[in-house]
């Protein structure tokens, strides 16, 4: 079970809520031009993605991520009779979901796979929620004293199946989010070289190098030990190092035309030459670790690049 995932900023988006069952279709919800990820290229895949991206860390890689309740379950299914078991579900679970039903409900966008994959999780989602809920105040009032575990045993089966289709489900959401999040950055570079708004395509690019390296190790936590895929990363690597030194220059070159508002980027470039000391870490060390600090790491340079971009038109 894959507990590292992705770690995106998110960007809230003006969008409503609407039902999730088999057979309706996601309603349409509008979007508001500051929801948007970049404000050169107005479409709806953007919001859904930040939407998606936010419910997807947070339900597998915040602190109130399902990992957390996940372990409580097992520890449950250890104990005995006489011991005092603590049960209790995932606090993010009822916001993840929540904020997984906003994007599903934004129609359209192109992502088809993708919407599959949310309204899947969603169904497991529910499904979890309500079995650990009919079970809380069970362990909570000691029931399972009286009838001798009885009915706890009789639902263990089916949680762990409701946490297997939703860690299932998480998987292939990270993956999807890779590829639609590429396809969203390679549109704003096209945007941003039209502009010849090099400090804009550079960030953009190291962003998008990181990226790739990221998706590399994102299948399971052996691929870190996988010798083979460090060979491919030192590949990216030299494409990350490139384009932070193209990044740097073009800072310099926009502060020597008095542009405004780009005190933001060095930032950038700092956090993601960090990120580089931890995957040299991560290439030497091959601990599950060194990639929580990758991912944490490109976390912080989005958050970074959302602030320094937000005073573009």
């Amino acid at each position: 079970m894959k507990f590292v995932a992705i770690a995106l900023p998110v960007i809230l988006a003006a969008a409503g809520l609407a039902g999730c069952d088999q057979t309706e279709k996601p309603a349409s919800a509008s979007v508001s031009r500051d929801a948007m990820n970049s404000p050169d290229i107005e479409n709806v895949s953007s919001v859904k993605l930040d939407l998606y991206t936010r419910a997807y860390y947070l339900l597998m890689n915040s602190p109130d991520s399902l990992r957390p309740s996940y372990n409580t379950f097992h520890h449950a299914r250890k104990a005995k009779i006489p011991d005092d078991i603590r049960f209790s579900s995932s606090t993010g679970l009822e916001k993840g979901l929540e904020l997984f039903k906003k994007g599903f409900a934004i129609h359209g966008g192109g992502m088809d796979d993708l919407d599959e994959a949310v309204r899947d999780t969603l169904l497991a989602g529910f499904r979890l929620q309500k079995d650990e809920l009919e079970l809380e105040p069970y362990f909570r009032k000691q029931e399972y004293r009286d009838d001798q575990l009885a009915k706890a045993k009789a639902s263990y089966m089916t949680i762990q199946a409701d946490y297997e289709a939703m860690f299932g489900y998480m998987d292939k959401i990270e993956t999807l989010l890779f590829k639609y999040r590429k396809t969203e950055s390679e549109k704003r570079m096209a945007v941003l070289r039209e502009k010849k708004d090099w400090l804009g395509y550079y960030t953009e690019e190291s962003l998008l190098n990181a990226q790739d390296l990221l998706a590399l190790f994102s299948e399971s936590d052996d691929s870190v030990k996988n010798t083979d895929l460090y060979s491919r990363g030192d590949e990216i690597l030299l494409h990350l190092e490139s384009s932070l030194v193209s990044q740097r220059k073009a800072f310099e070159e926009a502060r020597k035309n008095n542009t405004k508002h780009i005190g933001d980027y060095p930032a950038i470039n700092r956090i993601l030459t960090s990120y580089i000391g931890s995957y040299r870490d991560l290439r030497q060390h091959k601990a599950i670790g060194d990639l929580s600090a990758m991912y944490k790491k490109y976390n912080d340079a989005l958050v970074a690049y959302k602030r320094a971009s937000r005073f573009q038109n």
